[in-house]
C-alpha cells in the first residue's frame, strides 16, 4: 500500500505540473482547472485552495448521490484533495514566470501540459487506491443512475465547469480568461493521449507491482 500511495502522490504532482504548464501557456486550461483558475483571478483566494475546495464539493456530492453505498474508505479522497491543492501551488511556484516565446511556443507548453496530465492520470489509475474526486463523482452518478453512463457524466461535468468558468470570467473579469482554444484542445487530446502513455508506462508499472506482489 505504501508503494501505491507513493505512486499516487507522484501522479498527483505530475498532474499538478501539467496544470501549471497549461496556466503558463495562457491558451486556456483544462475544463477541470478552469473554474478554480477563474475564481482565483476574481477573488483573493489561491488556485490551490480553490482546487481543493472544488474536490471537497465533489466528494460531498458523491455522498449525497450514493448515500449508504458510499464507502468510508473513499473519504481518503479528502486527504488527496488537500494534497493536490498544495502540489498545484508548488508546481506554479516552481515554474515561476516561465513562458515560451511566440504562439507556437505557447502551443508547445500546452502540449507538455497534455502529456504530463496524461502521465499523472495513468499513474493515479495504476495505483488503484481511489479515483480523483471528479472521476469518482462520475462513477457515483453511473452507479445511482445506470443509464447515465460514465462518459456522459464526464462530458456533462466538464461542460458545466467550462461554462461556469466562462460565465464568471465574462461577468467578474470583463473578458475571456482561462477558457480558450487550449481548453478545447486539452479536453480532446488528453483522452487520446492516455492510451499511448499507458502503453509506454505499462512495462515499468507492471514490474513495480510484480515486485510488490513478490514481497
Amino acid at each position: 500500500m505504501l508503494k501505491r500511495i507513493v505512486i499516487y502522490i507522484i501522479g498527483l504532482q505530475v498532474v499538478a505540473f501539467g496544470s501549471a504548464f497549461a496556466i503558463a501557456s495562457d491558451l486556456g486550461v483544462s475544463p477541470m482547472a478552469a473554474l478554480p483558475y477563474v475564481l482565483a483571478l476574481a477573488t483573493p483566494l489561491s488556485i490551490g485552495f480553490l482546487s481543493s475546495l472544488k474536490f471537497l464539493i465533489f466528494i460531498s456530492l458523491q455522498i449525497l448521490i450514493l448515500r449508504k453505498q458510499f464507502r468510508i474508505f473513499d473519504l481518503i479522497q479528502i486527504a488527496f484533495a488537500f494534497a493536490f491543492g498544495f502540489l498545484l501551488e508548488f508546481a506554479i511556484f516552481a515554474l515561476g514566470n516561465l513562458q515560451f516565446p511566440t504562439y507556437f511556443g505557447r502551443l508547445g507548453m500546452l502540449a507538455i501540459s497534455i502529456f504530463l496530465i496524461s502521465v499523472g492520470l495513468v499513474l493515479i489509475l495504476a495505483a488503484r487506491i481511489v479515483a480523483l474526486p471528479p472521476e469518482a463523482l462520475c462513477v457515483a452518478a453511473e452507479r445511482r443512475w445506470p443509464k447515465f453512463k460514465f462518459h456522459l457524466a464526464k462530458m456533462a461535468l466538464d461542460s458545466f465547469l467550462a461554462l461556469s468558468a466562462l460565465t464568471i470570467s465574462l461577468i467578474a473579469l470583463g473578458g475571456l480568461f482561462g477558457v480558450r482554444e487550449g481548453t478545447i484542445i486539452s479536453a480532446v487530446a488528453i483522452g487520446r493521449t492516455i492510451p499511448f502513455v499507458k502503453k509506454m508506462l505499462n512495462p515499468v508499472l507492471s514490474r513495480i507491482f510484480k515486485e510488490e506482489k513478490n514481497e
